[in-house]
């Protein structure tokens, strides 16, 4: 019977289940305490909790993996499991990556957030690199774009002949030609050491960058254009993903959305702050345009994404889409 007893004990320990192997998500972003910072720890919490423990994150913000285009290559090659930044620099790896910077497509955050989450549009879009070894499982709201300039800018003659930093889609390359400006393309993190040596004049994104890396000891002056907002668009490495058990794909995949409404109050929140911080330690450097200078830059720039989906075979369709959800959803 002993005998007997002890087989039976140690067959039932060969099907006991291993101990499950600590899955590692190291997740990059460009920015430092932003909302992409947000994403990436709020997402860790959230795979943490419900993997019990199975996944562990760490988060290395402001370019600590690399310049963004390295960052995208280790989540191609798999050596970072998550890379979060604006869609637009995916624009090598697929070209329609650039629509949502398209021009005033969105009124506000929220209308933004309708837009992007909408069924026919986000699925389709967070798709578009997985044959390149991204797979999308985040699409957020960051916030309104505008300039930061040395000189003051109030309408878009103020632009003219200035050198701006921008994301380098065609896009928005050509919005700064229509403006009179010269959209120059360079990391985030040689942004400003170029604007303090004079390199550039300016640089175009949302204020809530300019705050955190602040950006108001060199330049004093940020124009609330609001010309279009910008995104972020989280991945993960499409080679990770696919050794993953199907239970932990399902709960990568799951709490990608989840995420969404929590980080857009988040992101309100942290706007409004920036526009604190940016009045305060500027004085009179934040330039909110009056109804009749925000018409002027709106009519330069009004369909400067139909001439280069012209030019750039397609984005066509994917604007078209968007127009027409975003006026569905407004």
């Amino acid at each position: 019977m002993r005998v007997l007893a002890t087989i039976l004990i140690l067959v039932a320990a060969s099907s006991w289940p291993a101990e499950a192997a600590t899955i590692a998500f190291k997740c990059a972003t460009a920015t430092l305490n932003d909302v992409q910072h947000e994403w990436c720890k709020r997402y860790i919490a959230r795979l943490e909790k419900r993997s019990n423990g199975q996944i562990k994150g760490q988060i290395f913000p402001a370019s600590q993996l690399g310049s963004i285009p390295r960052m995208i290559e280790g989540a191609q090659f798999g050596t970072i499991e998550a890379w979060i930044g604006p869609p637009e620099f995916l624009v090598g790896i697929d070209p329609r990556f650039q629509v949502l910077s398209a021009p005033y497509l969105f009124d506000d955050f929220d209308h933004t957030f309708r837009t992007i989450n909408d069924r026919q549009f986000l699925d389709r879009f967070l798709a578009l690199a997985e044959d390149r070894g991204l797979k999308g499982v985040s699409l957020i709201v960051y916030g309104p774009a505008g300039f930061a300039t040395r000189t003051v800018v109030r309408t878009p003659d103020d632009m003219k002949g200035k050198k701006i930093r921008v994301l380098a889609t065609p896009i928005e390359m050509a919005m700064l030609s229509a403006l009179g400006a010269t959209g120059v393309p360079m990391p985030l993190g040689e942004v400003l050491a170029a604007l303090q040596q004079g390199a550039l004049d300016g640089s175009e994104s949302a204020l809530t960058v300019f705050t955190t890396f602040k950006y108001f000891d060199v330049v004093k002056y940020y124009a609330n254009t609001n010309h279009y907002f910008i995104t972020s668009i989280a991945t993960v490495s499409k080679k990770w993903f696919d050794g993953l058990p199907a239970d932990v794909q399902k709960i990568v995949v799951e709490e990608g959305r989840a995420v969404h409404a929590e980080l857009l109050e988040w992101g309100k929140e942290f706007n409004r702050n920036a526009v604190t911080i940016w009045k305060e330690k500027t004085k009179d450097g934040y330039v909110e345009l009056a109804p009749d200078q925000r018409a002027a830059f709106r009519a330069r720039l009004e369909g400067v994404d139909a001439k280069v989906a012209s030019d750039v075979p397609g984005i066509k369709e994917w604007l078209d889409l968007l127009r027409a959800r975003a006026k569905a959803l407004r």
